[in-house]
């Protein structure tokens, strides 16, 4: 394998740990939540580490996302269509 298809995959897996985790935090928060938390975003903008806290934040982001997958997809080292046909066939 090369090192650029290597490369695109852990991107990928970057993406998709971060998405996962970005929904799973959407989907715990309420409406009123959700609002209190993006009011101080002006604040945040001002740090002078907002870069570091941005770091911070997509690391915890990646993190909360492998729970949520582990959570949801427990079969996750198993090929996709492969989990899927293990499933059908235990119904």
């Amino acid at each position: 394998m090369s090192a650029s298809r290597n490369d695109r995959e852990g991107a990928m897996d970057e993406i998709v740990l971060t998405m996962a985790g970005l929904a799973d935090l959407a989907a715990s928060l309420t409406a009123r939540q959700l609002r209190r938390a993006v009011r101080p975003v002006q604040e945040i903008v001002k740090r002078s580490d907002l870069r570091e806290l941005t770091r911070e934040g997509h690391s915890d982001l990646k993190a909360r996302g492998a729970l949520a997958l582990k959570r949801r997809l427990p079969e996750a080292d198993v090929p996709h269509l492969e989990a899927l046909a293990r499933r059908a066939d235990a119904r």
